[in-house]
């Protein structure tokens, strides 16, 4: 049974089109413009020293898990220790940082108030066992209940189409809070329940359709409409992101077109997963000294993931997240400058990032893709791809081994010649160039109209040829957005401390977990929005596959 890619036509709803000029619109396209609105801020305080480098969960052999300082009291501040690799004897993982506090919080309020198209708690999830420990879990709701792609998956870059879905089409009430960067004297980060939008608000949504606890998404500048592509200055907020949390359990992930990205509107995504992903342990080795003569630029280091089904890149912290987003981000541009789909996953605090390119959607479309592995509907994006697996079929999660595993993630590994000679081309530093302000974004509505003169890296070219062909794609219509409001009941009003909500961390019942989280009884203290149910057609921000078996 071969995969293929289908093509259908866009379907804009009447509620999209109309709620441009409705004033009564609470979009995030009416909130975030005009500079009247108020939005809870949680402003992030820039690092002038480098972290200290970690690997918190060990190698494949440790097996360890975290101990995290329950009795923290940083008062908003987001310094941490760094090395978090020794073993605990808790029995639970708590949230130790204000960004930790807050979005879980506020994601729980969401959750109250029946924000989600289905309870991700109710989930099955399980460790596969093996020598990788992957997590498996059993999600019909991702499979059921999400929007539908409205893009082609051929090419890595495009223009953005404010006629599909975006978020500035999601609903106000998902929003739980902008991410702003603060002064470089601002010593700790700071938190304001209601604050005026800035014209190119950073804002944290839920998503509708979640994958794990605390799933959330990051969408930098989004009334900038800027499509799903990477440059090293847009590498920094999910960067500082990850920095904020003090939980190690917290990571944040990136999806190009063509690599399982379903929504052309640039934005990260972040969950909390209470296990180490595999790639997370998984050993690291120097790149061959024809491919890569130095292993650290601007004290970073640059090394090839081994003994892991896909072949990646690890980069860890140096000097600054601005030196590690500008090696990264480099990377990417060329990638997306070849047409090659590839994933990004944000570990450790920000102080290591893991590069993934790969072709499974380029085999998919080929039909290369092994009749077995096919009919799971597995797409490896970038949470699957480092090995959280969503199972959309019970008899497949019931049935899954390490082999069955791994069989799938090779069918998204570039080969081992590939995946050298792309490693020359985006590591060479020909060309490198430095980013002191924003860079014009090319297929975005106003283009980045805050902008450098055109950068000297190779240009990402959409009708570039790709190095391996795709085919065209699904492109379906998406659901309109109910009118409603989130207001808090007092604009002074400060989040009460109502103390981390607590985590089971895990109780193993043949190879299965059970998450188990309870919230703190104190927790009605919190001010409560005005979050009418969603109906089934509300334009919400998710993200789904982009691939579906034929």
């Amino acid at each position: 049974m071969s995969l293929t890619i289908k093509r259908v036509t866009t379907v804009v709803s009447i509620r999209q089109m109309d709620e441009a000029n409705d004033p009564k619109s609470s979009t995030v396209s009416r909130v975030c413009t005009g500079g009247k609105s108020l939005l809870p801020t949680l402003t992030y305080a820039v690092r002038e020293t480098p972290l200290k480098r970690v690997r918190s969960f060990g190698y494949f052999d440790d097996l360890r898990v975290p101990d995290i300082d329950a009795d923290s009291s940083d008062g908003g501040s987001s310094d941490w220790d760094g090395d978090n690799s020794t073993g605990s004897a808790g029995g639970y993982v708590q949230d130790v940082s204000s960004f930790d506090r807050i979005l879980l919080a506020s994601w729980e309020d969401k959750f109250a108030a029946g924000l989600f198209r289905y309870d991700v708690t109710a989930c099955k999830t399980k460790v596969v066992p093996g020598t990788f420990g992957f997590v498996a879990q059993f999600n019909e709701g991702r499979a059921t209940k999400k929007r539908p792609t409205e893009f082609s998956v051929d090419t890595v870059c495009q223009d953005f189409d404010g006629g599909k879905f975006n978020f500035t089409k999601a609903d106000k009430q998902e929003v739980l809070f902008c991410f702003q960067e603060g002064q470089r004297a601002l010593s700790s980060s700071e938190f304001n329940v209601a604050r005026p939008v800035a014209a190119d608000a950073t804002v944290v949504l839920i998503n509708v359709s979640p994958i794990e606890y605390g799933h959330v998404l990051l969408c930098p500048r989004v009334t900038d409409c800027l499509p799903q592509r990477i440059t090293p200055e847009l590498l920094l907020p999910p960067l500082y992101m990850a920095a904020e949390s003090r939980n190690p359990y917290f990571r944040v992930g990136y999806n190009s077109l063509g690599a399982y990205a379903t929504i052309n509107h640039l934005h990260f995504q972040a969950y909390y997963l209470m296990e180490a992903f595999p790639i997370e342990r998984a050993p690291t080795s120097r790149l061959p000294s024809n491919v890569y003569k130095k292993r650290h630029r601007h004290g970073s280091t640059v090394s090839q993931v081994v003994d892991y089904p896909v072949r990646c890149l690890c980069f860890e912290l140096g000097d600054s997240f601005e030196s590690l987003a500008e090696l990264v981000g480099t990377c990417c541009e060329r990638l997306q400058g070849r047409n090659i789909p590839f994933n990004l996953l944000i570990a450790d605090h920000g102080a290591r990032v893991f590069l993934i390119p790969q072709k499974f959607s380029h085999r998919a479309a080929k039909g290369e893709i092994p009749a077995d592995v096919a009919a799971t509907g597995i797409n490896p994006a970038v949470f699957e791809i480092s090995g959280h697996l969503l199972y959309k079929q019970q008899e497949d999660y019931d049935d899954v081994t390490e082999e069955t595993a791994v069989k799938m993630l090779q069918c998204a590994s570039l080969t081992e010649e590939d995946f050298y000679e792309t490693c020359t081309y985006i590591l060479d530093e020909e060309g490198v160039r430095k980013h002191s302000a924003l860079e014009r974004i090319p297929g975005s509505v106003d283009g980045g109209s805050r902008a450098l003169p055109a950068p000297e890296v190779t240009a990402c070219d959409p009708q570039a040829s790709p190095p391996f062909p795709l085919s065209a794609a699904t492109a379906i219509s998406a659901p309109p957005s109910p009118t409603s409001a989130w207001v808090y009941a007092n604009d002074d009003q400060s989040v009460p401390d109502i103390g981390p909500p607590a985590f089971d961390r895990r109780s193993l019942d043949q190879g299965c977990i059970e998450l188990v989280k309870t919230c703190s009884t104190e927790a009605s203290q919190l001010p409560s929005p005005t979050c009418p149910p969603l109906n089934e057609d509300s334009a919400s921000s998710d993200s789904e596959d982009a691939v579906v078996p034929s």
